[in-house]
């Protein structure tokens, strides 16, 4: 009981922060180019935390044959994700016109939310490592979640979203990382080590393809080459010492 409340607490500190990127949107009224920065940050901590800490250990203690294939399913996942996403997208905008603002928006943001779900289950698989783990992930994830936070409520507000339905959002935020967290340290707490390895190999593809095909294309939407990739290596140069400060 001690450890599932730890767990609880990692990942209630993780969706917090997370969830503090939607009001910090709701106040400021920000730039592309601020925009493009964060999303070139949490493009930067998400790199990281595949290449520190989810791929190697799932590299050394799982089959390897099966955890590169996992990792390949990963990525494929989030691409269909992607591509169906927007073919409803388009549906949408066929159907609604310039009237249907609105309903883009939840089709767009149903990816994010997917994500996060996915995310807060890495958080859950690494706690049932270690809670140090755990808390190492939670950290690296907030850090990259709460700037991507920040831009899909910015977005919304652009897209004319009601206040309301972006305050939803932003709790769904939180309920997605949370359910995808618990979800992901109750089921797997006592599975075979090689089958968390696989799944985290999984969720690995999934993160670094949405970095490539999604983050990194949005923030250089409007053809930012300019310093906003300094800040790509910022953020994996932050997780690096936070990771290592954590040991």
């Amino acid at each position: 009981m001690n450890e599932f409340g730890a767990v609880v607490g990692i990942a209630a500190l993780a969706a917090f922060l997370t969830y503090l990127g939607a009001p910090a949107a709701e106040r400021f009224e920000v730039s592309h180019k601020v925009v493009s920065g964060a999303l070139q940050f949490a493009a930067g901590l998400i790199t990281a935390l595949v290449a520190i800490t989810l791929m190697p250990p799932a590299i050394r203690n799982g089959p390897y044959t099966l955890t590169v294939f996992a990792f390949f399913v990963g990525g494929v996942f989030y691409v269909l994700l992607e591509y169906y996403t927007k073919r409803a997208q388009a549906k949408r905008s066929a159907g609604e016109g310039a009237t249907g603002g609105e309903e883009i928006s939840l089709g767009l943001f149903a990816g994010i939310l997917v994500d996060l779900f996915v995310d807060g289950v890495v958080i859950g698989i690494g706690s049932t490592l270690s809670l140090l783990t755990g808390l190492v992930m939670a950290l690296g994830m907030a850090l990259s979640t709460a700037p991507l936070a920040f831009v899909t409520i910015a977005t919304a507000k652009r897209q004319g979203m009601l206040a309301e339905h972006r305050r939803l959002l932003g709790w769904m935020f939180v309920a997605s990382l949370m359910a995808g967290a618990l979800l992901g340290f109750l089921v797997l707490q006592y599975r075979p080590l090689e089958l968390r390895m696989l799944l985290v190999a999984l969720a690995s593809g999934f993160l670094i393809t949405t970095v490539v095909q999604g983050i990194i294309p949005e923030a250089n939407r409007e053809g930012e080459p300019g310093f906003a990739g300094v800040l790509y290596i910022g953020g994996l140069s932050l997780y690096a010492l936070m990771s290592l400060a954590l040991k």
